[in-house]
């Protein structure tokens, strides 16, 4: 029986997070397509986010923003163009200069930052409540 030499290539599943062989490696997380998020991906970004993130505490609790931060419900996105998954990703990552938004807010790892992100992403889409 051969066995296939390029199986490390292959995708792994680590805690609900899709990890590439050379991620896996480097630990850097890979998002979700939108058509495979889970239930339980968004439940952990709500964890994160009303938790160590304490991203509510700006975006308010259902995300209806607040004289410090901006909505993140559905709407014209600003920072994270078009709202898109890896746009939203990325400003939870790297925070928005001159705002309050800083990168890793609560200092949460890019795991964590990958639920946040598919939590804000599945409700500013509609498929997820607040």
């Amino acid at each position: 029986m051969r066995k296939n030499r390029f199986a490390f290539l292959a995708p792994v599943l680590v805690l609900g997070v899709w990890l590439t062989a050379a991620a896996f490696a480097s630990q850097q997380p890979v998002l979700p397509e939108t058509g495979q998020i889970t239930k339980a991906m968004i439940n952990s970004g709500r964890d994160v986010f009303h938790g160590q993130g304490g991203c509510f505490q700006c975006h308010g609790a259902d995300l209806e923003g607040t004289p410090i931060a901006p909505t993140l419900q559905n709407h014209q996105w600003k920072d994270a163009k078009d709202g898109t998954l890896p746009e939203i990703y990325r400003i939870v990552t790297h925070g928005v200069d001159g705002t309050a938004m800083v990168s890793h807010p609560g200092g949460i790892s890019d795991a964590q930052a990958v639920y946040a992100a598919v939590y804000v992403w599945s409700v500013s889409h509609g498929t997820a409540k607040p």
